[in-house]
């Protein structure tokens, strides 16, 4: 009997992800990606050579400029798998093939229907921080979305006899198509109106919902709005805050409500990803975002260097996820932005016991800051623009409010023993070529760090603020 998906143990979780790791980077991504093809030619690795988990941390990790330097969305077209009929009889897994030979010899259009089913790109959805970018999925990949939010909606505690009433912005985006698949999997009644209130208003009064799903930074307007505009809230006993929610925005939802028996639950989908993670329901935020081990592998690097950490490692770091068993776009050691305070946790899950990887005190997007215009400026790409530079000995970057006002401010400090003006210069140059936009202020010295008050070696001071022009 085949164990299930959130069962197993610590060892047997490793041989699962081991496996599916070799199957996706061998069979998928590594004979499919154009972008993957070049990229593992050029470090001078092999497919075959990618054995399992630990063998893909000695993989960089990559962000979207890193596809696409010029934040153009066309540029991420090459994660798309090119896969062809061909292609497929020479990596499709053995009892997949012999159905398709069978078919092939006696209905052709149950043959073409198969081969498409993991070959040809559907559906897309749009994702990113920087700048937006599609992913597609193939219809295989759609049954792999509808099964995780089956387990979606029992982490969360939820049935068919609950009532989806969901505020985000209807539309082609992660949250909202893995919110629709799991609804249509579970059995459970959905309304979608989008994100004004007035329709949600609207939508709430004509049925009253038990699941109230909207963005983690207007649930407790939403709630609010539903309260004032004349809709029970009765039935409602679970609202999903989705966008990793702060504990403000917990306490703000909690407010709103004034019922302390209704579940306030977070959901979140990384960039890139194509499922929600979600806390369960028995153990709340304390438990962490539960993730799903056959379709998601979890690992850490170090913000600032892109280093890959240590799988027991309990220091943190930013979020790399390598999607398992999807087609479509082809996400593998993908930098998410997303920044957790401790370790992947694979223990026991304290409140439903489920053995999955965990992460707790998720911060969304915490390395992509977005200025008034809309622009984004990627400290990622920042950080990695400042490290290659050989006239710089010693750097730092501060995000902070401004004394005067408060307003957000990034404060780039270099220590550049030669020409100041000239490291000056060129940083600013290749700041704005890798990262988008740059800084608020970028400030030189010739004698080290310490002529700031700084000391020791360079860091990046990733506390996440809005980046407001000066």
């Amino acid at each position: 009997m085949a164990t299930s998906w959130d069962k197993r143990s610590a060892k047997g979780l490793a041989k699962l992800q081991d496996e599916l790791v070799r199957d996706q980077v061998q069979h998928v991504v590594g004979a499919f990606s154009p972008y993957w093809k070049a990229r593992l030619a050029q470090l001078g690795t092999k497919p075959t050579a990618i054995d399992g988990a630990a063998a893909l941390t000695k993989i960089p990790a990559v962000g979207e400029r890193d596809v696409s330097p010029a934040g153009d969305p066309a540029g991420m077209a090459a994660l798309v798998l090119q896969a062809t009929e061909g292609g497929f009889a020479l990596h499709a897994q053995g009892p997949t093939l012999r159905r398709a030979l069978r078919l092939r010899a006696t209905r052709r259009d149950a043959y073409r229907r198969l081969v498409e089913r993991d070959t040809k790109p559907t559906t897309y959805v749009w994702s990113g921080l920087g700048f937006h970018y599609p992913l597609a999925s193939t219809r295989g990949d759609l049954d792999a979305i509808a099964r995780a939010g089956s387990r979606l909606w029992k982490v969360l505690g939820l049935t068919g006899d609950d009532a989806l009433l969901s505020a985000w912005p209807a539309g082609s985006s992660t949250e909202h198509t893995a919110l629709y698949y799991a609804a249509l999997a579970s059995g459970s009644p959905a309304l979608f109106p989008g994100e004004q209130l007035r329709d949600v208003v609207a939508a709430a009064r004509l049925a009253p919902p038990t699941v109230l799903a909207a963005p983690s930074a207007r649930a407790a307007e939403v709630v609010a709005s539903m309260a004032s505009g004349g809709a029970s809230l009765d039935r409602l006993r679970t609202v999903l805050l989705v966008g990793a929610a702060s504990a403000a925005e917990r306490a703000a939802v909690q407010e709103a409500l004034g019922r302390a028996e209704v579940a306030v639950l977070g959901v979140h989908a990384p960039a890139g990803a194509r499922v929600l993670w979600a806390e369960c329901r028995q153990g709340g935020a304390d438990a962490g975002l539960h993730t799903y081990p056959d379709l998601d592998l979890v690992q850490l690097v170090d913000a600032e260097t892109g280093e890959a950490r240590a799988r027991d490692a309990t220091d943190g770091g930013e979020v790399v996820l390598t999607q398992l068993g999807l087609r479509g776009t082809a996400m593998m050691r993908w930098r998410t932005g997303d920044l957790v305070d401790g370790g992947v946790d694979v223990t026991p899950c304290p409140g439903c016991g489920r053995r999955v990887p965990r992460l707790h005190g998720l911060r969304r997007g915490a390395l992509v800051l977005m200025s008034d215009d809309g622009r984004a400026l990627d400290l990622r790409s920042l950080a990695g623009a400042l490290s290659g530079r050989s006239d710089l000995t010693d750097w730092r970057v501060v995000i902070r409010g401004r004394d005067r006002d408060g307003r957000g401010q990034v404060i780039v400090h270099l220590a550049a023993p030669g020409d100041a003006g000239e490291a000056v210069v060129g940083a600013a140059a290749d700041i704005r070529a890798l990262a988008g936009l740059l800084p608020t202020q970028l400030v030189a010295a010739d004698n080290g760090l310490g002529d700031f008050g700084v000391d020791g070696s360079a860091y990046l001071a990733l506390t996440p603020r809005i980046l407001r022009r000066s």
